[in-house]
């Protein structure tokens, strides 16, 4: 019968010529063949699960590494957070303080002490250091800030420009010998009139300055004034020069302080030499003692 099969293996040596006889029925045969396949198998499976262990454990050392780096990233990130939202409120008291200076608010409006120590870097963030949040709110803060710089830079920026166009000191080395007011007329002395200006004598010739910066509207000759020079400053100020002996600029000229605008004279309704100075801002004359440094009366 085939389960009484005999299947023989030989095996030699080719140092000898002694043989090796191995007989094994089929049956056996089929169940050792099965056992190895079987055993293959297992070992293949066996092998494909080590191996995917192996890629876990790899994996999971990975990701701790990864989460150690995070971990002090996040840490860092926190006090880097931290220490962004002191430096804002150090630029938010030195922007409260800039409006003041500048004089955009009251001195009142700024109050309050505070510092840092080495003790707070030792104590643990805040648990909201480094949230979204947080940064949010840090974002809102530059925001503001930003616009609060701005708005100072633009007052300051005017405060500058209305400084540079605002006369500041005589337009000419002398002495004010009449004021601004009512005063009786210097020709016939019996009527009163206003006199709009004031009036510098000097010795003929004497250079005649822009006390401040603008640009000359008028020069020329005005009945009363003689030779005249008319001088925009803006923000409603306009400065006038009468009884020149010459003019040193044209209409549509820009001058800056201190440039020669002319020269001292006793042109038009003058009883001598001396120079006839009116200060107007929206229309109204005003007194320019009021914006002189070391005025003296003749």
């Amino acid at each position: 019968m085939l389960n009484k099969r005999l299947y023989t293996f030989i095996v030699s040596s080719h140092a000898g010529a002694r043989l090796w006889r191995l007989s094994l029925p089929y049956p056996l045969l089929i169940g050792i063949a099965v056992f190895a396949v079987i055993g293959l198998i297992s070992a293949g499976v066996a092998t494909y699960h080590y191996g995917r262990m192996l890629l876990k454990v790899a994996d999971y050392n990975h990701l701790l590494a990864e989460n150690d780096s995070f971990r002090s990233e996040n840490h860092n990130y926190r006090i880097q957070t931290a220490q962004l939202g002191e430096k804002i409120d150090f630029l938010e008291t030195l922007a409260k303080r800039l409006t003041v200076y500048s004089g955009m608010e009251s001195e009142r409006s700024v109050g309050g002490v505070g510092g840092y120590s080495k003790d707070a870097f030792t104590q643990p963030l805040p648990s909201s250091a480094g949230t979204l949040q947080a940064i949010d709110s840090y974002n809102k803060s530059v925001s503001r800030l930003e616009d609060g710089y701005r708005k100072i830079e633009d007052n300051l920026s005017l405060q500058a420009l209305v400084k540079s166009v605002t006369p500041d000191r005589l337009p000419v080395r002398g002495y004010i010998t009449e004021g601004q007011g009512m005063r009786r007329d210097p020709f016939t002395g019996a009527s009163r009139e206003y006199h709009t200006g004031v009036d510098i004598s000097a010795p003929l010739g004497s250079r005649v300055i822009a006390p401040a910066d603008g640009m000359v509207i008028f020069a020329g000759y005005r009945a009363g004034y003689g030779k005249i020079v008319v001088i925009d400053h803006k923000f409603g100020m306009i400065t006038r020069y009468g009884h020149l002996y010459k003019f040193n600029v044209q209409p549509g000229q820009r001058v800056a302080r201190n440039d020669v605008i002319g020269y001292v004279g006793n042109t038009g309704r003058s009883t001598g030499p001396h120079l006839h100075f009116e200060l107007w801002w929206h229309n109204k004359a005003i007194n320019p003692a009021k914006f002189l440094a070391g005025v003296r009366r003749g």
